[in-house]
């Protein structure tokens, strides 16, 4: 945190509520053939190899990490690999959806 925010202990734990709007909780009830109506063949086609790419991709990684090399090519590599493998439809979904005025921040894990 910068030394130059100025933080109030009489503000900021001052007594209060956060007010929203209702959200909604299992509610989505469409099925698979609901679904692929709504996205071309070479879509779905296009989303799946993202998601192979990036699992081929994350189990290189994993192998580097555990076996020290990937197929025979050493590499020592020390350092932290978080990897999120079986999330690959997360990724690959919200990116599918991204506009060109979209922005995606990372957490303190996106390194």
């Amino acid at each position: 945190m910068p030394k130059a925010l100025m933080i109030r202990p009489d503000e900021v734990r001052r007594a209060g509520e956060v007010a929203f709007s209702p959200i909604p909780v299992n509610q989505y009830a469409k099925t698979m053939a609901d679904e692929l109506d709504r996205f071309a063949a070479e879509d779905l086609i296009r989303i799946y190899r993202d998601m192979a790419v990036i699992r081929a991709f994350e189990t290189m990684l994993h192998e580097v990490k555990t076996q020290r090399g990937y197929k025979g090519l050493p590499y020592d590599h020390r350092g932290p690999a978080h990897l999120s493998i079986g999330q690959e439809a997360s990724a690959v979904g919200q990116a599918f959806l991204l506009g060109v005025d979209d922005h995606i921040f990372g957490s303190h894990r996106s390194h």
